[in-house]
């Protein structure tokens, strides 16, 4: 017959005592930690708990009068499983060379979680894989030229705030006429008309006084060869120069000028040769300069 042990003894205060002194050595390497490094992300007090549900106390009899018979498997994997356990409601992150100096066993740690960095693709530009003769780098190309050529129409109208040229625009006299931005505009759509084949331009007035259009046109040349002279000395690249039909005056052809493979004679229009009359009589007449005789001199002398 077992040997009778007695009445299971109540938990004594020592294990609640050490529980509360884990609990403030805890404390403690907290506040070392965040006094050294960054406060710990706990999103919620770390709390203890007594883990009763493996624990069932009615199993254990109190009575004075019971015995009791010795230890089972089921009673011993209950002794083992009772404590304390520390709860949290968020992940602890805890340096374990922090523990170790200060000589706390740390009794249970969430896993730490690597932050894996997400790499983005790398972001394709359409601009540097698109060939040279793609729709936006001929669109680039037209703009350029196209500032290029109007250049100095919007430099003498940059009277408004944006421009970089304002403060010297600002004193010109043409900037604080009414409707000033709306004469840039008509300047410029003109100048790309212009550039597309227009015959004339729709600013011209079609009838005005000899003197005033000779003044208006020696005006603009003198301007346009200041410009140019100005941009060529200081490097700067214009536009190609152009020179308007009715200016030019086209040069009478001489005779010496016909290429070899034309007549002597006559014009030729298309593939039909005409010959006037006066050039008729001359071939007639053996190409003499003289009178009715046709000899030098006049009529033959008897």
């Amino acid at each position: 017959m077992p040997s009778i042990l007695g009445k299971r003894k109540p938990r004594p205060a020592e294990e609640e005592k050490s529980a509360d002194d884990q609990a403030a050595a805890y404390e403690a390497l907290k506040r070392n930690f965040e006094a050294r490094f960054k406060p710990l992300e706990v999103d919620g007090p770390a709390h203890f708990e007594e883990d009763d549900e493996e624990y069932n106390g009615s199993t254990i009899s109190d009575s004075s009068g019971s015995e009791w018979g010795g230890l089972s498997e089921d009673e011993d994997d209950v002794t083992e499983s009772r404590g304390r356990r520390l709860h949290s409601t968020s992940p602890i992150r805890l340096n374990h060379v922090e523990a170790r100096t200060q000589g706390v066993l740390v009794l249970q740690t969430a896993p730490l979680t690597t932050d894996t960095p997400t790499t983005n693709p790398k972001s394709t530009d359409p601009a540097r894989e698109a060939p040279e003769d793609s729709a936006a780098f001929l669109a680039n190309d037209l703009a350029l030229q196209r500032l290029i050529a109007e250049s100095h129409i919007l430099s003498a109208a940059g009277g408004n705030a944006s421009h970089y040229l304002s403060e010297a625009a600002a004193s010109n006299g043409a900037n604080s006429r009414t409707f000033a931005e709306g004469r840039t505009r008509l300047k410029t759509t003109d100048m790309r008309i212009q550039a597309l084949g227009a015959k004339g331009s729709a600013l011209t007035q079609a009838k005005m006084p000899m003197s005033m259009r000779k003044g208006i046109t020696k005006t603009a040349e003198t301007r346009e060869e200041t410009r140019r002279r100005e941009a060529r000395q200081n490097g700067i690249v214009l536009e190609r120069e152009r020179s308007s039909a009715p200016a030019a005056k086209k040069k009478k052809r001489s005779a010496s000028d016909r290429p070899v493979d034309m007549p002597g004679v006559g014009k030729m229009r298309g593939a039909e040769l005409r010959i006037s009359a006066f050039e008729a009589r001359s071939i007639a007449s053996g190409g003499s300069r003289g009178g009715r005789g046709g000899g030098r001199g006049g009529k033959n002398r008897r």
